[in-house]
């Protein structure tokens, strides 16, 4: 049944389960990205603020504030929205509305129980890393039980098929919390405390996403499918999305509060771009899910194959052209006391590229099977260890710039083994498609050494970025025509 009724009243009534709204993957796309979009400016905005007005000590402290929150829902809330995402998507495609309500009402269930736990936990937690006090631990605990409500909600939501309620939450959320954020700034407050505003719009969007009418339990194999999943995506999530939150508290625990807030800045410059990669995950998860739920294999390699060529496509164009004018970002972002980001930016920036690159591999393999989860998590793990490992050696040694390096080295481990495995699962051809990142980017990183060899002038990064998108097109002149663009898809 397809829901006709006006957007603004369905945003303001409790979100229902049997009322999908139909919507394309390329329009849930743009609805995910303008939600994600929102969410990004908050948190740039966040740290951008704090790193101008606070300071840079301050948004160190903040940062890995924010990083311990984020890592802790990573161990088993994040992955109940994901679970939300996929299960209550599933259902609606095999028509089972029984099996959707009381899924939603089992995840909904150990949201709840981890995510106070996990809020406890992480009170004395962070008093001992930053040696705080208890009031500034109870707001990051704070921020800990409102994002796991924020992660699952959105997962509700989209596996429900209410992707436009779930992004106007999200503008609306996003709104008040730089609100609220401006006002604790002016009002003088350089503290932890500064991560209220994340509390208000996690909690605000909590709110308005739960599903209040779910209800039913599920049957003993049901649970243990949920949960597995569940236990099966947390590790490999804290592992993956996790090991960059990771980076962060390497960071201060190997350089400072002063470090951490340059290595902070650098971070804030180097992920907003991958939002499209994350909206496409958002959408593609359900779709996916209930293209599997049918049984129709073909469609679900043919999203995946199309998913991955235009991310290649993108994801290189944005992510280079941001890595060849890192010297003027950093400068004009963020100024002169942020002096040396423009070192850390470049590495991030291939790291991040990597993890956005298998996204639509991972999104398959979390589909189909747990033996496809275990693939995922895996991956993470080696890569995660692998960066530690790089950590403990360079750190010491390299100081950020050793941290960055064991993160891109990590990444680039925990991004090519579930690519590697989909491809030949599948019997996809992306032997080209990869070929030409791996060219792309090895052309991005010889403009980039060049202009620091040669310290060219800061306002010629644009023009290199310019050349390589030029010649980027060149290499990808039939993929960029069959991208959902207005004006670029061929008639």
């Amino acid at each position: 049944m397809v829901e006709k009724e006006n957007p603004l009243a369905r945003m303001l009534r409790p979100v229902r389960l049997d009322r999908p709204i139909a919507t394309s993957l390329a329009r849930g796309s743009v609805y995910s990205t303008t939600g994600l979009v929102a969410q990004g400016i908050l948190r740039f905005a966040t740290s951008f603020l704090v790193g101008h007005i606070a300071g840079k000590s301050v948004l160190g402290e903040v940062a890995s504030a924010i990083a311990m929150s984020l890592t802790l829902a990573l161990l088993w809330p994040t992955t109940t929205g994901s679970a939300a995402s996929m299960f209550l998507a599933r259902a609606r495609g095999a028509a089972r509305p029984e099996e959707l309500r009381s899924t939603a009402a089992h995840l909904r269930m150990r949201t709840m129980q981890t995510g106070l736990l996990l809020g406890a936990v992480c009170l004395p937690l962070w008093v001992l890393v930053d040696r705080g006090s208890w009031p500034d631990a109870l707001s990051v605990a704070a921020l800990t039980i409102a994002y796991s409500g924020y992660s699952f909600t959105r997962g509700v939501q989209f596996g429900a098929g209410q992707v436009l309620r779930a992004t106007m939450w999200d503008v609306t959320s996003v709104v008040l919390g730089l609100g609220c954020l401006v006002v604790l700034l002016v009002g003088g407050v350089r503290s932890t405390a500064l991560v209220l505003p994340l509390v208000l719009t996690y909690g605000l969007y909590t709110l308005a996403g739960w599903p209040y009418g779910a209800r039913g339990k599920v049957d003993r194999a049901r649970r243990r499918e949920l949960d597995g999943f569940v236990v099966l995506g947390a590790i490999g999530t804290l592992a993956s999305t996790g090991f960059l939150q990771l980076s962060q508290i390497a960071a201060k625990l190997a350089a400072g509060d002063a470090d951490a807030g340059q290595y902070a800045s650098a971070i804030a410059l180097a992920t907003p771009a991958s939002l499209l990669a994350t909206s496409l995950t958002l959408v593609l998860l359900p779709s996916l899910s209930e293209t599997f739920g049918r049984g129709d294999m073909t469609a679900f390699r043919a999203q995946t194959n199309n998913a991955t060529r235009a991310l290649a496509v993108t994801m290189v164009a944005i992510f280079c052209s941001i890595m060849l004018c890192s010297r003027l970002i950093v400068a004009v972002v963020w100024g002169a006391k942020f002096a040396g980001a423009e070192k850390l930016l470049p590495v991030l920036v291939i790291a991040v590229l990597a993890t956005n690159l298998c996204v639509a591999s991972v999104n398959a393999l979390n589909t189909r099977s747990r033996r496809g989860m275990m693939i995922n998590t895996i991956s993470s793990i080696i890569g995660m260890t692998l960066g530690v490992v790089l950590w403990l050696v360079l750190a010491p040694r390299l100081g950020l710039n050793g941290v960055a390096i064991g993160y891109l080295c990590g990444t680039i481990t925990i991004a090519a083994i579930p690519i590697a495995w989909v491809w030949r699962k599948d019997g996809h051809h992306w032997g080209l498609v990869y070929g030409k990142v791996v060219l792309g980017v090895a052309i991005a990183v010889g403009l980039v050494v060049v202009a620091h060899v040669t310290n060219l002038p800061l306002l010629l990064d644009p023009v290199c970025a310019l050349v390589f998108l030029a010649i980027w097109w060149l290499l990808n002149r039939a993929d960029v025509a069959k991208l959902p663009i207005p004006g670029l898809r061929r008639r």
